[in-house]
């Protein structure tokens, strides 16, 4: 529902709520790692990427959020209620902070939106899981035969359509750039996959399942 409105619309909708509206920059920092979360942040324009900052320098993308999407949520109502990863501005942006008390007053009062923001909350908790499922396995073969697997469950077609950079597709994966680039040609070369730009076409389902029996 959040997600089909504008600015000036979503204003609109939380107007019986306070909040708070910052800018930011493209890259500039909105939450740092282990900061306090006491608020759920609102993207009104632009957009956010959610990274984890590893002590060896290796980022991990976590995920990406563009106007209408809520974050935050799960993290403000939790006990330890701190930022378990860095939030970026992916480009030039505004923010709408609502304090978690004066965010439940809202849902109590608008029923329909309850229902809608916790089958959202429910939705980000199995991809949240999906992606911890996918940094477990050990090669990276595997890792990208798992992502595949995936995307073609969910478009329901082999051919998958890459909503992210490969940047940003290596970082989710948790494996450098260049290491995505030489396992993807290789997977081309013996006949797994095939690939242009934005689009991976699954070729050989059944040896990518059996990879990851591995």
């Amino acid at each position: 529902m959040l997600r089909n409105k504008n600015k000036k619309e979503l204003l609109e909708f939380f107007k019986d709520v306070k909040y708070s509206i910052n800018k930011y920059d493209k890259n500039d920092i909105i939450a740092l790692e282990n900061s306090p979360c006491d608020k759920i942040g609102l993207v009104l324009s632009g957009g956010i990427d959610i990274k984890r900052i590893l002590t060896s320098n290796k980022i991990v993308h976590v995920s990406s959020f563009s106007s209408g999407h809520l974050f935050g949520e799960i993290i403000a109502f939790s006990n330890t209620s701190l930022y378990p990863a860095t939030v970026i501005a992916s480009k030039n942006s505004e923010i709408m902070f609502i304090d978690k008390d004066d965010f439940i007053y809202f849902c109590t009062n608008h029923p329909d939106f309850l229902k809608l923001f916790l089958n959202d909350l429910t939705n980000k908790i199995i991809t949240l899981n999906k992606s911890i499922t996918g940094l477990s396995f050990s090669t990276i073969r595997q890792k990208i035969c798992n992502f595949l697997i995936q995307e073609s469950n969910i478009q329901g077609t082999n051919f998958i359509k890459l909503n992210m950079t490969k940047q940003k597709l290596s970082e989710s994966l948790g494996i450098p750039r260049p290491s995505l680039s030489r396992e993807l040609i290789n997977m081309k070369d013996l006949g797994l996959i095939d690939y242009t730009k934005d689009i991976i076409k699954i070729i050989d389902k059944g040896s990518i399942e059996n990879i990851l029996m591995e």
